[in-house]
């Protein structure tokens, strides 16, 4: 695939087909992925990947948790608020999404549908799991964000669809207990790899980005 187009091929999906996803698929997806960029090339990503009953068992738990309301827990706080310029690109965003799934606002049971989705891993066969040592600093972050980026573009680049999802951590204990990952490392973000259900109401809506004007400040050129 070409290198620019792939940017433009890449989007969220929210339903995976009952399909699995070779292993030697995924480690080349995996190797690509691991010529990102790092901090005097530190490569401080540490990834999980879980399948099969692994990834069965994490879907079972969580699904418990969230019919029981539990509270989230992420090891990465998530925002509290955000400067109204972004908040009203959420909202935006948000509305269009339902819209294009036909979930009317008073639906109760189909976005309760929606949002069970999440904690189901949107019945993708793979879950790969992004940690850090707690020990390192913000720009180790940093460097794991360009990562989970060039983890979703190789992952296109070979064929396959993927979904970074906050709601895929939210129960950290989880986690850690199934796929046995040591009190040192915080659970940062999960995404979800799989071959997309193209027909799919979830996967039919592809977010806008903002004109260049809005976000790109050009000085001196």
């Amino acid at each position: 695939m070409e290198a620019t187009k792939v940017f433009f091929e890449r989007h969220t999906i929210r339903k995976y087909l009952d399909k699995p996803v070779s292993k030697e698929i995924l480690e080349k997806v995996l190797t690509d992925a691991t010529r990102a960029p790092s901090w005097a090339n530190s490569q401080p990503w540490e990834i999980y990947v879980a399948a099969g009953e692994k990834l069965e068992a994490l879907r079972v738990a969580y699904l418990k948790s969230f019919q029981n309301h539990e509270p989230h827990t992420q090891d990465l706080p998530t925002p509290k608020a955000w400067p109204e310029y972004i908040d009203n690109r959420l909202k935006k965003s948000f509305a269009e999404s339902f819209k294009s799934m036909g979930i009317v606002r008073d639906d109760e049971a189909a976005r309760y549908r929606n949002w069970k989705n999440n904690y189901e891993f949107f019945g993708a066969p793979i879950g790969v799991f992004l940690c850090l040592d707690t020990s390192l600093s913000d720009w180790s972050l940093f460097d794991l964000g360009m990562f989970a980026n060039s983890l979703m573009l190789a992952a296109k680049a070979h064929g396959l669809d993927t979904a970074p999802a906050a709601s895929s951590v939210s129960y950290p204990h989880h986690i850690r207990k199934i796929l046995d990952i040591p009190d040192n490392q915080k659970i940062i973000v999960g995404i979800m790899v799989g071959y997309a259900d193209v027909e799919h109401p979830y996967n039919q809506y592809i977010s806008s980005r903002v004109p260049l004007e809005e976000v790109v400040h050009f000085r001196g050129i």
